[in-house]
């Protein structure tokens, strides 16, 4: 009996304290101050990192290169490899180009993925425009595409603009052809106009591509945009698009456009 008693006695004790199988087991309020504990630790962690690739920067030579190129082929940390990337992109742009490439269509993170495209975008140059090409046409992930697409507006090169142009035109997606479209008119080119009239005169594209497209194309200003608006608010065949341009010739103070509507209100 007495044995019995000391017997329970030690189970008590062990639930008590948390001993199960022969194994200890924190409590919840234990184990939460110990993951707490543990955030700590690798926040202090990825802050020294994160000092370290500052102190990097600092030293602005080949020396860095390796380090960054490292970083870069560690997939544990996004956030450091998006510092490392910026770092290496502004020291050696040569080096970085093809890492660059490389991680815009392979990197885990797509905002690791973002970055990439956005410092291709940033550097000029034909080596730079051949890169994003590629990358357009390999990648599905439609938000990487309208980054590239930002980043085609941004350069003066042919291809990048005849790029934008076979996109509006050809771009079964809707949304990545009105994203080029819109872009197309962000360029400031002439010639952007008239593909921007095309798209609105064509009847096998979406209405809020045409949209797109007359908004972009009312976005230049001047007495060459008021020509061709004009008919467009007269006589195009889809209304939604005939009442947009009245709307556009209505932000003129142009007197053809002027002229124009008082046409439009005195026909019967």
């Amino acid at each position: 009996m007495k044995k019995l008693r000391v017997l329970m006695m030690i189970v008590v004790m062990l639930s008590l304290v948390g001993m199960v199988g022969g194994g200890f087991r924190l409590t919840a309020q234990e184990e939460k101050a110990e993951n707490k504990e543990q955030e700590k630790v690798n926040d202090e962690a990825a802050e020294l990192k994160s000092a370290a690739l500052d102190a990097v920067l600092m030293m602005k030579n080949e020396d860095a290169i390796p380090i960054l190129e490292k970083i870069l082929g560690n997939k544990d940390n996004p956030q450091l490899r998006k510092k490392a990337l910026f770092i290496l992109s502004e020291m050696d742009k040569q080096k970085a180009l093809p890492i660059l490439r490389r991680l815009a269509q392979e990197d885990p993170d797509h905002e690791v993925r973002e970055h990439a495209v956005f410092s291709l975008g940033q550097m000029q140059g034909e080596e730079s425009i051949a890169a994003l090409l590629e990358i357009y046409d390999k990648v599905n992930d439609a938000g990487l595409k309208e980054k590239i697409l930002f980043s085609f507006s941004q350069h003066q090169s042919d291809k990048a603009f005849d790029k934008l142009k076979a996109i509006a035109q050809n771009e079964k997606d809707q949304e990545l052809c009105s994203k080029a479209i819109f872009f197309l008119g962000q360029t400031g080119k002439k010639e952007a106009l008239d593909i921007l009239r095309k798209v609105i005169e064509d009847d096998g594209a979406g209405i809020e591509v045409r949209k797109k497209a007359l908004f972009s194309l009312s976005q230049f200003g001047g007495g060459e945009v008021i020509d061709l608006l004009i008919p467009i608010a007269k006589s195009h065949k889809n209304k939604e698009i005939q009442k947009q341009a009245v709307f556009w010739l209505g932000q003129s103070r142009d007197p053809k456009a002027v002229k124009a509507l008082e046409d439009i209100l005195n026909e019967k």
